[in-house]
């Protein structure tokens, strides 16, 4: 007896994989870049959700954004900084 461990999600992943293998080149970056940008307007959707319901002035935003360049700007290597 033998039990399918994997499930069908990842056998339609597996599917999708070998599908894309078989692409060529140009039309595997053109997979990708199509990926990215869902990725992208999924992250953007979630974003808009999570954010969306909070009010900030332009000024604290502002604030914010300057408080985070400082500390990556702090956080680079001196050589970076050239």
């Amino acid at each position: 007896m033998t039990f399918d461990t994997k499930g069908n999600q990842s056998q339609a992943v597996d599917r999708i994989l070998a599908r894309v293998s078989e692409l060529s080149a140009a039309d595997r970056r053109a997979f990708m870049k199509a990926i990215r940008q869902q990725e992208r307007k999924d992250d953007i959707a979630w974003l808009h959700k999570v954010w969306g319901k909070v009010s900030l002035k332009d000024s604290e935003i502002t604030r914010i954004v300057e408080e985070v360049r400082t500390e990556m700007h702090a956080s680079r290597s001196p050589k970076a900084r050239r």
